[in-house]
């Protein structure tokens, strides 16, 4: 869901049930200052999502409201953070940060030729400063591609 949303951390801990629409595969979230927004998730995204949910609903705190749960309900930050600290080292990647997926899936919307208008929308970004900033980390691996494709002599 992080990396397929670009989702914050926070936008993804407080999401609820009620928040997923499963036909249109969209779920509301709530983004930085209060700001409301439906995000869209993919095919792949959905899949492990109806498998997490069909688990999620033999969970002993299944009737909260929460989508994400951890043994006493909802998920903290800490264990996020723990979750993802663990998972990274198992795939031996070290240390993951939340954000990091963020940064992550700002560069793959761009790389594979996404608007910039639909990524600041989907990422609640209001404003250019933001996509400069999060589309910057790759930048050049984008231009070093797209001249792969583009390069002038090689169109002669």
């Amino acid at each position: 869901m992080l990396y397929d949303t670009g989702a914050r951390r926070a936008e993804i801990l407080n999401m609820r049930v009620d928040d997923l629409d499963t036909r249109s595969g969209t779920i509301d979230v709530t983004g930085k200052g209060s700001r409301p927004r439906t995000i869209a998730y993919g095919n792949s995204t959905a899949v492990d999502l109806d498998r997490y949910l069909r688990v999620r609903g033999k969970h002993p705190r299944a009737a909260t409201d929460w989508l994400w749960l951890s043994q006493n309900g909802q998920l903290s930050a800490s264990a996020f953070a723990q979750m993802l600290h663990k998972r990274g080292a198992e795939a031996g990647i070290g240390p993951v940060h939340p954000h990091q997926f963020r940064h992550s899936f700002a560069h793959a919307w761009l790389a594979q030729g996404g608007q910039e208008q639909d990524l600041m929308r989907l990422a609640g970004w209001r404003s250019r400063t933001m996509l400069n900033r999060y589309g910057a980390s790759a930048a050049a691996e984008r231009a070093r591609n797209a001249h792969r494709i583009y390069s002038p002599r090689d169109q002669l």
